[in-house]
């Protein structure tokens, strides 16, 4: 990356996370300037972007078989659903760079290059349920892959460059992206609400939102099921 996001105390990251249904989830953009593009590993020397189509079905394979699914999967196969839907979205592809792969014998390579943003990208990601019967405690804030339940929309509040050697913070509310990150929000608000979650002694209002049409189904979740819990 060209840049480091999510900076010190107070400075960290814009979140919101989410579930709804994979026709809800292509909804969401709908008349938005995006484009789905990979930024944390490297990418084929001939990448653009991604389809967003792919997209689309990926998170429909998620939805369908991790989320809603019967089945108990190991973290290999888990991974092969949850690795196509971690991408980054930005409002236009004239701040994606790219720069060369150069071995130790100065060799550029031909098959890969690195992806480098000149503004700060949206990312996604799975969020993840941890839930202890013993304490009756339900957190939202760490990677648990058995309780995958939804995703994630992240987005730095305040960032450095790689072109001034990381020394100044700039705010990322002057970036059109920011706009993007915000219309998407709201899209999804639009159509869910706050979640609540009872298990068999306590009613818990964790920070996500859920749609209704999502809500019919989700409490088919393995992790759910294995905790009696309920979105209800």
């Amino acid at each position: 990356m060209s840049y480091f996001g999510g900076l010190g105390a107070g400075k960290g990251w814009n979140t919101f996370k989410f579930i709804i249904t994979p026709q809800e989830f292509e909804s969401l953009f709908q008349d938005l300037n995006y484009y789905f593009v990979i930024t944390g590993s490297r990418v084929e020397i001939n990448y653009k972007n991604t389809d967003e189509q792919y997209i689309f079905d990926s998170y429909k394979s998620y939805y369908n078989e991790v989320l809603t699914g019967e089945n108990k999967f190991d973290k290999k196969e888990q991974w092969s659903f949850e690795r196509d839907i971690r991408i980054s979205i930005t409002d236009d592809l004239c701040k994606i760079n790219f720069q060369d792969i150069i071995d130790k014998k100065g060799i550029v390579s031909n098959d890969f290059k690195l992806v480098r943003p000149t503004e700060p990208v949206i990312n996604i990601s799975p969020f993840y349920l941890t839930y202890s019967k013993t304490f009756e405690s339900l957190s939202i804030s760490y990677m648990n892959n058995e309780g995958s339940i939804g995703l994630e929309l992240t987005y730095p509040k305040i960032v450095s460059f790689e072109s001034d050697n990381f020394k100044s913070l700039v705010d990322t509310h002057s970036f059109t992206t920011n706009t993007l990150f915000n219309n998407l929000i709201e899209n999804i608000k639009a159509i869910s609400n706050k979640a609540k979650l009872q298990s068999t002694a306590k009613l818990f209002r964790p920070n996500f939102w859920i749609s209704p049409d999502a809500k019919k189904v989700i409490n088919q979740n393995h992790y759910l099921k294995s905790n009696d819990l309920n979105i209800i």
